[in-house]
């Protein structure tokens, strides 16, 4: 049980030595920019908890700098970042960079989740919304792999426990342009996140009829996701994808969970300002 408490704090120490290091070879200076993208992306998918369907969405996607500061949806951090260096979702900004490390900082909305129109789980409470305070890490292991840790806080105070998300990336380019990356994904959190966003708490039972159900800390999801970036020309750029992701050990036998495996796919165009 100890070295379960412990993990989430050696990582984010390990975050903070790579920042160090990172930092004495080379510090980081922003400038301000004009560059901004705007665009749409269209995506399907299925949230693997409650009784949706699978939907297709269609999404803005934006983002732009001011000083040191960046904002961007998610699916804007591929697009603006095609030939350039990588953008987190949400306000961000880095920290420390070297030709091996790099570290950053951001905060993003967690939009929670409603159970208000679902026939089987409308009596449960509300996963409130949230902000969460992000750590990123990121390493080049070779010409064409990457890996990264990231360690997320619900800053508000709102059961948003912490969550620690690993990633390797591996990608080939097929021109100056265009590249396909590949990248498999691992996730943890702890114990406060998981009876938030995957439990059920024996007075929500009682309400609904439904089995109490409570997990400790461990990992809740693997991803495998496929996906295409080109720049178009000097300011249009796209990107086309398919994800597989499959909720792992307690996660997958909660009572919400109704589908253990998910595919989704999403396409994006968007114009930016270079």
């Amino acid at each position: 049980m100890a070295t379960r408490a412990a993990l989430p704090l050696m990582l984010i120490a390990a975050c903070w030595a790579v920042a160090s290091h990172a930092q004495q070879t080379q510090p980081v200076t922003l400038e301000a920019s004009q560059d901004y993208l705007l665009g749409a992306s269209l995506s399907s998918g299925r949230d693997p908890f409650g009784t949706n369907d699978q939907r297709l969405s269609l999404r803005p996607i934006w983002a732009f700098q001011l000083g040191r500061f960046r904002f961007a949806t998610s699916g804007a951090s591929a697009l603006l970042a095609q030939g350039r260096e990588s953008v987190d979702s949400g306000v961000s900004t880095v920290l420390t960079r070297s030709d091996l490390l790099s570290l950053s900082t951001s905060l993003s909305i967690d939009e929670g989740r409603s159970w208000k129109d679902d026939p089987v789980y409308g009596g449960l409470p509300r996963v409130r919304d949230t902000v969460r305070g992000r750590v990123t890490a990121g390493v080049t292991l070779g010409p064409r792999w990457s890996g990264s840790l990231r360690a997320s806080q619900d800053l508000l105070g709102r059961d948003g426990g912490l969550r620690l998300d690993s990633g390797l990336n591996y990608r080939y380019p097929l021109s100056p342009q265009t590249h396909w990356d590949l990248s498999l994904g691992l996730g943890w959190a702890n114990s406060t996140y998981r009876q938030t966003h995957y439990g059920i708490a024996p007075t929500a039972a009682a309400t609904t009829g439904l089995q109490a159900y409570a997990l400790g800390s461990g990992f809740d999801g693997a991803s495998l996701g496929w996906r295409m970036t080109s720049a178009l020309n000097r300011n249009w750029v796209a990107y086309g994808g398919l994800s597989v992701y499959q909720l792992q050990g307690a996660v997958a036998r909660s009572p919400l969970a109704t589908s253990t495996t998910t595919f989704g796919a999403t396409l994006g165009l968007a114009y930016r300002n270079n």
